[in-house]
């Protein structure tokens, strides 16, 4: 059963220099928090020639192995002829109890700009989630985050790459390996040219462990041909790209690093999806997260009950573009002092504000990772890439009629 509902929100901004976090005492437990809630706004506008929009849209899903999907429409002005969305945030939860893990994905499948029949252009993508153990009959709930931008062309030299299907890479990533998988990506398509700015647009994630036989106690009893589920310590992903520096071949290429992991290191398969966008107009203020496996148990374990959604809240200062959106770049989190059940886990930013004035950006990031009763404590950071757009030097000339010119010819 798939129920389909909305949350927004919105912003824009511009370069930045500066960065303070300013944590908020916002912690929020899981009993209080509102579900399926529908909020829009528009963060950010400049009329005539760019708007960001924000929202999250929950499903549920009443058993896997088939992920929740959901299909999400934003009616944009009249002026966007370019469009695109960004995978913002995640968050998923069994609805019963928590469960090892098998399957997590958060995922931006598809992506479509609809013009044309009379009425607004529409931003239209749909988006699949999928959090399931061994034997994949429990039901839970996955809500997306994300940003969408819309501009017009006439004023910011920008075009977007492989946005309908997105731009897919897959590996194994072999135990013997270790737990840090490393996927590079490359774009051959498309119509960027080589002077053109690219900065990576993150879509998506899908982590899966590979099939071995793995037994459990438990009725009906096992099959050699069951997945393998295990218990969670830390999952994280990372997107490297150092700027938005043209790109001499006119293939842009990029690496994205990701960890999926019990107390131990076991082989799964990672598939990661990304768009591209690219131009003359085009910024990135790039930043990373270096992602570190936690291994073993610790001896750090808060012992009070933790499974709360922590929100805090960051501003970035004198951002030097005409518009800028936070792409959501790197994210980690992990179990305080060993592996656990699941019972919620997500990471998403929100609440984006952009003020033109001061060319300075603000958002919060909430997070969550627990278990049934909350103990131990996680541990959640982040990164946020800026995605600037500048304005083209020189702007469309806007035509005007000529005024009707009437002569009158006498007869003499």
């Amino acid at each position: 059963m798939v129920m389909l509902i909305m949350l927004t929100g919105c912003a824009t901004g511009r370069e930045e220099s500066d960065v303070s976090t300013l944590p908020e005492q916002q912690s929020t437990s899981l009993s209080d928090q509102s579900f399926f809630k529908v909020v829009r706004t528009i963060g950010f506008e400049d009329a005539g020639k760019f708007i960001m929009v924000e929202g999250s849209q929950c499903g549920e899903q009443a058993s896997g192995p088939e992920p929740a999907t959901m299909l999400i429409t934003h009616d944009l002005p009249a002026y966007v002829n370019n469009a695109t969305v960004i995978l913002n945030g995640w968050s998923l939860r069994y609805l019963h109890k928590d469960h090892e893990v098998r399957t997590l994905r958060a995922d931006i499948s598809h992506s479509k700009l609809v013009t044309g029949g009379g009425g607004p252009p529409t931003l239209v993508f749909e988006v699949a989630g999928e959090l399931s153990d061994q034997n994949g009959d429990d039901a839970y709930e996955f809500c997306v985050y994300y940003t969408g931008l819309g501009f017009n062309s006439a004023w910011i030299n920008a075009r977007i790459e492989g946005d309908y299907n997105g731009i897919e890479t897959q590996a194994l990533q072999i135990h013997s390996d270790g737990p840090i998988a490393t996927l590079e990506s490359i774009w051959t398509g498309g119509a960027l040219r080589g002077h053109d700015s690219v900065a990576v647009i993150p879509r998506g994630f899908d982590f899966q462990y590979d099939n071995q036989f793995e037994c459990e106690f438990r009725f009906p009893p096992c099959r050699w041909d069951d997945p393998a589920d295990h218990p969670l310590r830390q999952v994280a992903y990372s997107l490297f790209q150092t700027d938005a520096s043209p790109n001499p071949d006119g293939n842009p290429h990029w690496v994205t690093q990701t960890i999926f992991k019990d107390s131990g290191t076991r082989t799964h398969w990672v598939k990661t999806r990304a768009a591209l966008i690219g131009g003359d107009s085009v910024k990135l203020r790039a930043n990373f997260l270096p992602l570190n496996s936690r291994s073993g148990k610790t001896g750090i374990c808060r012992n009070g009950v933790d499974g709360v959604v922590h929100t805090e809240t960051f501003r970035l200062y004198d951002l030097p573009y005409d518009y800028v959106v936070p792409m959501l770049t790197g994210w980690n989190l992990d179990y305080e002092c060993d592996h656990q059940h699941v019972q919620r886990a997500g990471i998403w930013i929100h609440d984006i504000r952009f003020d033109p004035e001061t060319k300075g950006l603000e958002y919060k990031l909430s997070s969550i990772l627990r278990d049934k009763n909350g103990a131990p404590g996680f541990n959640a950071s982040h990164r946020v890439s800026v995605l600037g757009l500048n304005r083209s030097a020189i702007p469309p000339v806007i035509r005007h009629s000529a005024p009707e010119l009437k002569i009158k010819i006498r007869d003499r």
